[in-house]
Formats: structure tokens, sequence, C-alpha cells
């Protein structure tokens, strides 16, 4: 059986193919390529921030996990593995809420809808950023200005120099891209059983 494996960037909502050599691990090879016409989220609404747990508010972190989802030609993610961990208790978060998107499924040359590998970011901004600057911890950065660009543009990414120790929240953002060689080594995580 062939796979598609397409990287998709949330946030952005755009979607960018990844032509490089298969993924083997596990009794498994990932094929990647990019299907013709590329699944689509359709119950993902960007300007919502994902919950917090208590660690994630408590450190003030700001964070991002990856995910590979495992999407069924119905457009239901079936399996979900980390390609990058958040940490500070959001895992299990992560997974919820990636066992919670649809999608419009894939489709081949044919048109028909066919499984697909989706690379899924789920960010947790610092909770208290987004109190101070958009006003709740229910809501994502949002787009402002001309250009348009989400409204945290200048906030620098981890490892990128000294925090602005004079800011009112110094924060680092989580800029890391997903790791890819991780899907040849992780688990699958299944669905909860209801």
């Amino acid at each position: 059986m062939r796979l598609s494996m397409l990287l998709v960037c949330a946030l952005a909502g755009s979607a960018v193919a990844d032509d490089s050599a298969p993924l083997v691990g596990r009794g498994e090879v990932i094929e990647i390529h990019d299907p013709p016409i590329k699944p689509k989220p359709i119950n993902f609404k960007p300007s919502k921030a994902p919950p917090y747990s208590d660690a994630a508010i408590l450190s003030d972190a700001w964070t991002k996990a990856w995910m590979l989802l495992d999407v069924s030609e119905t457009g239901v993610v079936t399996r979900v593995k980390f390609l990058k961990r958040p940490g500070y208790d959001l895992e299990k978060i992560a997974i919820k809420e990636a066992f919670k998107l649809r999608f419009d499924p894939a489709r081949d040359n044919h048109n028909q809808p066919i499984r697909t590998y989706v690379v899924w970011p789920i960010e947790w901004p610092s909770a208290w950023w987004l109190s101070d600057f958009v006003g709740t911890r229910s809501a994502m950065p949002p787009i402002v200005g001309f250009p348009p660009r989400r409204m945290d543009w200048y906030v620098p990414c981890k490892g990128s120099g000294p925090m602005n120790l004079d800011s009112l929240h110094p924060a680092y953002k989580d800029c890391s891209r997903p790791d890819l060689s991780k899907a040849a080594v992780e688990a699958w995580v299944n669905p909860p059983v209801k």
C-alpha cells in the first residue's frame, strides 16, 4: 500500500510536501510523496488555543508538539505518534486534541480518497503572555498589522539570544520543526477506548 505524507503547517494554513527518502521503522515503510489533492482540516480553529496543563501555566512555558497523524480515507485520525513532545504534562492533551481532528481526506489522481500521514503542530503560547497581550488564554495570537503577521512576531525563538529581562513577560517562543527521524522510532498511540 502506498501512503502519502504531507507536512502541514496548521497555523499558517499552508502545506509543504517533503520528497525525501522513505522513513523505515518497526516493520513499516512510510513512503513520502505529495498527494494530488491534499487533506484539509474541517474542524480545526486556528484562532483557538489548546487547553493548558497546570505545569505549563506555572512554568509559563511556550512550547509545541509535533505529531504524525494517520488519517484514514474517511478523514478520521486513526492513530498518532510524537515527532516532538511538548513537555510540561501536555502529552495527554496533545493526543486528545489530535484525535478530535477531522479532515476532508487526501485524494489520488482519480479523485478517490486515500489514507494519508499528516505532520501536525500543536502550540501552547505562554499562558501569561496570552492573558496580558491577547486578553485570554483560550485564543491564539491574532493576525495583525500590515503586512499581516501574528501578534507574537517579535517574541524571540528559544536559543536565539538573551531574554529581554525588562519585558513584562520575558519569554522564548518554541520555533521548533518536526524531527522526522522520530517517525521511525516512536510508538503509535491508538485512540482512547470509549
